[in-house]
This record gives structure tokens, C-alpha cells and sequence, in this order.
């Protein structure tokens, strides 16, 4: 039998259109949008922003985050129905890139819908809030050599060990600067093709400028009802993975001031299976798991068509 895990998609992978193909063919994943829209109660509803933008709209952090999950999730319900009826055997863990780690949870039956929806529609509008900062992916450095860099930087620190070509920093945007100066110095100096490249956002993601946010926000974890989850979940925070509710709630509660560690994460799913599906929009956590295996099979659930085609795969 196959082994297979599933993985979730954060921040970026959002696109125009997303989710109406599905919505317009599925009763189960239309409630799922009305949900959401409803605990959303703002207009745009995040269903006409996902399914027709603008750009600009979508691109908010209060709308992209909420927009991504509704997506993760009413696919990821389809999922659940499909094991519940047999179809197809539970994945060995599920995970998610920090705002995925949501839908994970959802799909590990941690979190209800409600819960997860009022969660990342809240975690959306404080990180939206939140003090300005900045993002920068670095690209070809190693990362204890980074690291050293980042660690004598002050108001610097890494966001997202992504994999080993690509580490995202986070912080000021003083701090971005200047470490952009000190890569472009260390890679003219050592001859290697280091770069830098400053991301489209507005906050400090994952950095100690969301302490404030992060403190808010786990006073809402607390208020939510966690269940041990029927699947092992490997969260963001260490890479580790654990089906016990109060373990979870913790590390969750360090999620948005801490480093993701997609790469560690992402070697013991390629360790510990024959394939893993991504579920969500885009294909950026595909990319990521071929940086580190590159023949290693991974299948993108962007619609229910997609999904159709890997629960009910053509025999030739």
C-alpha cells in the first residue's frame, strides 16, 4: 500500500479564481465558503475576493489568509469523507507552511471548522495590524553561515528554514537592509551566488514584532477546543510530530513569533513516504520537496477535479 502524507500551503500560494471551479461543483464545498464568508462578515466576502479578486484585495493579509484556508479546508473535507468511506487509507502525518498548519489541523480532526475559521480569520486580521517590518528570501546560502550573519543583526532574525538553498529572514526593515549588504559583502568576498530578494509584504512574519499579535492570539487558542489529533501532526515549531491536544495548543501558541522548520519537516515526509499530496493553491510546497528529493512524487489538489483524478485514478 502506498504511504502517503498530505501538506498544506501558507502566505503566497494565493492566486485569482482559486476555489470557484470546486465551489461550483460541490454542495459541500459551497457551505464551507458560506461558513467562512459568514464568520468573515465583512464585504468583499472572501468568497468574491478569491474567485474574482481584485489583486490588490486578495494580496491582504486579512484576506489572503482566510481566502487560502477556505480552499485547504473544503478540499481537504473531501478527503475526510473519502477515508470515513473507505476509499482510501488515512495519510501517515499531515503538516502545513505556517498559515497550512491550520488546514493540518483541521484535516487531523484538532480543530473544528468553526474553530479553525474563527482562528485564521482572527490571526489574519493581527497580523494585518501588526508593526511594519519586512521579508527578504535569501538564496544559495548555507544555513549556519546565515545564521551567523542574521544572529549579529540586530531586529533580524529567520523566518522560514524553507529548504537548503532558500532561508526567508524577518524583522525591521532596517534590519532587512542591512542584511542585505552583508550577504551582497560575504558572497562578493567567498565568490558564491548568493542573492537576496525582498518579498511583497507588510509585516514581520514569524519575527519577535508579532509578539503583541501572538500574545492576543493565543488567548483565542485557549478559548478554542483542541481534540488529540486522529492523524500525527508535524508542527511548524520543531518539526516534530504529536497527536496530543495539549501539546499541540503550545507549540501552536509559539507559531507566529517562531521559525517555520519546512526543512526538516519536509525531509521526514520524503524519509517516510511514497508520496505526499499537496492540497491547497498553488505548487510552492511541491517545489520545495523537489529542492530536496527531485524524482520524489508529489500530487497538487488545487480543485475537485484534481482531487477526482487522484482518488479515482484512470487504469490504463
Amino acid at each position: 500500500m502506498t504511504k502517503y502524507s498530505i501538506v498544506f500551503p501558507g502566505q503566497g500560494a494565493q492566486s485569482i479564481g482559486m476555489g470557484q471551479e470546486s465551489y461550483q461543483a460541490n454542495a459541500q464545498i459551497q457551505e464551507i465558503y458560506s461558513k467562512a464568508d459568514e464568520l468573515f462578515g465583512s464585504s468583499p466576502s472572501i468568497s468574491q475576493v478569491s474567485f474574482n479578486g481584485p489583486e490588490e484585495t486578495l494580496a491582504k493579509t486579512l484576506y489572503t489568509q482566510p481566502a487560502i484556508l477556505t480552499l485547504s479546508i473544503a478540499l481537504a473535507a473531501q478527503v475526510k469523507a473519502a477515508i470515513q468511506a473507505g476509499k482510501i487509507a488515512k495519510p501517515e502525518f499531515v503538516a502545513g507552511h505556517s498559515l497550512g498548519e491550520f488546514s493540518a489541523l483541521y484535516m487531523a480532526d484538532v480543530l473544528s471548522l468553526d474553530d479553525v475559521l474563527k482562528l485564521v480569520i482572527k490571526r489574519a486580521e493581527l497580523m494585518e495590524a501588526a508593526p511594519a517590518g519586512a521579508m527578504s528570501a535569501i538564496i544559495g546560502m548555507d544555513e549556519n553561515t546565515l545564521n551567523q550573519i542574521i544572529d549579529n543583526i540586530e531586529g533580524a532574525s529567520v523566518a522560514n528554514y524553507n529548504s537548503a538553498e532558500q532561508i526567508v529572514a524577518t524583522g525591521t526593515k532596517e534590519a532587512m537592509i542591512e542584511l542585505g549588504k552583508q550577504v551582497e559583502d560575504y558572497a562578493a568576498t567567498n565568490s558564491i551566488k548568493a542573492r537576496v530578494i525582498a518579498l511583497n509584504v507588510g509585516g514581520a512574519f514569524h519575527s519577535p514584532l508579532m509578539q503583541a499579535a501572538s500574545a492576543e492570539f493565543s488567548n483565542l487558542i485557549d478559548a478554542c477546543n483542541f481534540k488529540d489529533a486522529s492523524i500525527p501532526v508535524i508542527q511548524n515549531i520543531n518539526a516534530q510530530a504529536t497527536i496530543n491536544a495539549n501539546d499541540i495548543k503550545t507549540n501552536l501558541k509559539q507559531q507566529m513569533t517562531g521559525s517555520v522548520q519546512w526543512t526538516k519537516t519536509c525531509a521526514d515526509l520524503i524519509s517516510k513516504n511514497d508520496e505526499i499530496w499537496e492540497i491547497g493553491p498553488g505548487k510552492v510546497l511541491a517545489g520545495l520537496v523537489k529542492k530536496q528529493e527531485r524524482r520524489f512524487p508529489v500530487k497538487n489538489i488545487s480543485s475537485i477535479t484534481d482531487l477526482d483524478s487522484v482518488l479515482n485514478p484512470v487504469v490504463n
